[in-house]
This record gives C-alpha cells, sequence and structure tokens, in this order.
C-alpha cells in the first residue's frame, strides 16, 4: 500500500497537471531543417542560439530516427541541432554553446535529454535555471573520453524560474561540445503517468520518516550524501512511456562504482548502508552496472530488454513501482560502518 503522503502528492500533481498546461517540446511534429533564431514547439520558446563561432546561427531540425534508433531515451524521429543537419534520417553532433528556453511563465521543474559525443571529453554541458535576472540554481554533465556516444538528462525539481539556459563551458575548443537535444521539459509539477522522484535524502521529503543514518543529509530529490558527493547520487527518468521506453539514469556516484538498479512493487522505508531505501515489497534486480564517471543507466546501449520488459510490468497498466540505484562506497571512514549507499528513489505509474 502506498504510503498516505505519497498518495496525497499523487493525487495532487493529477490535480495541477488538469488545471496547467506543461510544456514538453519533442520536436517530431516540425519538418527537417532550418527553424530561424526564435522558434515554439510544445509551448516551449527557444531563442539565443549560439555554437561559440562569430555570426548568427540557426536552430536545426533534425531527422534522426536512423542514428539515434538504439538510445533507449530517443522520441523518434527528430532532435534539434544548430548551424546545419544531415538530410534524411541520418545526423550529425553540431557544435553547440548555448540556447534560452521558455513558457513564458513561472516553472519549477525542467529536463533536457541530450545526446553527445566524447570530443572536447572535461568541457561540461549546463543546464541553468534563471528566475529575474540571475540564476538560481543549476546541475552539469562533464563530458567523459569514453564510450563515444553519451546520452545524458540534466533536470532540476521546486526551483521556481521563468526561462532556462543550456549552455557549455570548458578548458578546450572555446569550451564547446559537439551534442543535439531531445525532449525538453518545462513544468510546474511533474506530469504523470511518467517517472517522478521521490524518497529524497534531504532531510525535507513528506515520503520519508528515516533520517540518513549519520546525518549525512543530500540535496532536495538526491539520496543520502555519499563520501565524494555532499548532494547524495540522484536517479531520474528519463524517456518515453508511450513508446515503452523509460530509462532510469543514476548519477553523483563514486566515479566506477558498481551499482544496482533495483525495482520494487511497495513502499518501505528503512536505513540502508548510508542511506535510505523507499523501494519494497518484492524486490527485482534489474542490472548491476558499473558507473563511469560517477553515472549509470538502465537500460543503456548495451541492454536487449526494456525496463518494462525487466520489470514485469505493461505500460498501460496502471501499476505502480518504485526505483532505486544501490551503489558501493567504499571509504570505510565514511558514515561507517556500511560501505553502500543508494540513491532517492523514482515511481512510474505504469
Amino acid at each position: 500500500m502506498l504510503h498516505r503522503s505519497l498518495a496525497l502528492v499523487l493525487a495532487s500533481v493529477v490535480l495541477s497537471a488538469v488545471s496547467r498546461a506543461n510544456g514538453v517540446a519533442s520536436f517530431n511534429t516540425l519538418t527537417e531543417g532550418n527553424l530561424g533564431t526564435l522558434f515554439t514547439d510544445g509551448g516551449i520558446t527557444f531563442s539565443n542560439p549560439s555554437n561559440g563561432l562569430i555570426g548568427t546561427v540557426n536552430f536545426m531540425c533534425e531527422d534522426a530516427s536512423g542514428t539515434f534508433a538504439g538510445f533507449p531515451g530517443f522520441s523518434a524521429p527528430n532532435v534539434l541541432g544548430m548551424g546545419g543537419h544531415v538530410p534524411g534520417p541520418g545526423a550529425g553532433y553540431p557544435r553547440f554553446k548555448s540556447f534560452e528556453a521558455t513558457t513564458g511563465q513561472i516553472e519549477a521543474v525542467a529536463s533536457v535529454t541530450a545526446f553527445l559525443v566524447s570530443n572536447n571529453p572535461g568541457n561540461q554541458l549546463i543546464l541553468e535555471l534563471w528566475l529575474g535576472g540571475a540564476v538560481v540554481a543549476s546541475t552539469s554533465y562533464t563530458v567523459a573520453s569514453a564510450p563515444l556516444y553519451q546520452q545524458v538528462q540534466l533536470a532540476s525539481y521546486d526551483v521556481p524560474y521563468d526561462h532556462i539556459v543550456v549552455r557549455a563551458q570548458g578548458p578546450t575548443d572555446g569550451g564547446v561540445v559537439f551534442a543535439c537535444f531531445d525532449e525538453v521539459a518545462l513544468y510546474y509539477t511533474p506530469p504523470i503517468p511518467g517517472g517522478t522522484p521521490f524518497c529524497g535524502g534531504d532531510g525535507n521529503d513528506p515520503t520519508v520518516t528515516t533520517p540518513c543514518p549519520c546525518g549525512n543529509v543530500g540535496a532536495p530529490r538526491h539520496g543520502c550524501a555519499n563520501s565524494v558527493n555532499a548532494n547524495g547520487a540522484q536517479l531520474l527518468t528519463t524517456g518515453s512511456l508511450a513508446a515503452d521506453a523509460v530509462v532510469l539514469s543514476a548519477s553523483g556516484m563514486p566515479a566506477t562504482a558498481s551499482c544496482i538498479f533495483l525495482q520494487g512493487d511497495a513502499m518501505t522505508d528503512i536505513v540502508f548502508g548510508d542511506g535510505v531505501r523507499c523501494a519494497g515489497g518484492a524486490l527485482l534486480r534489474l542490472r548491476t552496472k558499473t558507473s563511469v564517471a560517477g553515472a549509470a543507466q538502465f537500460p543503456d546501449a548495451t541492454d536487449s530488454a526494456r525496463l518494462s520488459e525487466r520489470g514485469g510490468v505493461a505500460v498501460g497498466s496502471g501499476v505502480v513501482r518504485f526505483y532505486q540505484t544501490y551503489y558501493r562506497n567504499s571509504a570505510a571512514a565514511f558514515c561507517p560502518p556500511a560501505t553502500f549507499n543508494v540513491t532517492n528513489g523514482a515511481y512510474v505509474i505504469w
């Protein structure tokens, strides 16, 4: 049975989603080609594109149905790039420096999916939330030297903002990355029935009554702090539920930690190593991974099974499943005696 507090959260989110439209741009109804320097899709207006070179650059709608067909978080057929496109189902990775996006109203949740190549490792892709002319929150991803093709979801929750800036910075090639984008979502409350985070280790989440075991509270919508990340590790969902392509993305773990993606069919609320586990009931170990630069996904390009298949659920069934990621944190001096921790949770209404 759901905790009463989470049941109230679910009801509140459903009511909010009915009364207030969200902005979700997938670019799939657009025609491949030049979009100019200002365009609107899915209730979101995109502006100020830059690829780090002198002169004006335009947004481009890119048919990527061939190139990204194997990426579990890809929403076919189109993605967003800038400066040029490859006609047909093939897609390139253009130079990227920055763009802005807004729904024209105050929002509190932002999510951007990016596809990158490993050019310019060490440069960062950053999602900034702006309100009243100032940055109020940001999150970032550092391009790794491997694998060659990388997919990342940048997201922020519970911080009011009026527009976002997605930008690149770093020590190489003027700080640019080579990337295109899919599924940009700006909204006030998380949409149902997609994945929604819960079980935060920040000490304020109403769905959690068990404190982090050694006062190691993390950031909102993260797990309890670990030895390398005071914010704690974070689990997010990306991909399309309708297309049965939901992906679990964990980040903020130790650089090369062994981790296990867990699914439960009920909630619990117990100390689990250096963290708090809320995914309970019949627990299923979905897959074991090794993090790269502290991040891992299930499924990723090496997996043949979808999350629904591995978890034994079906889209449209209405069942709720709860997810967390266990990971090794072998710094024995940190929050002894345990040497493992866990992310926040995420639930999906299938």
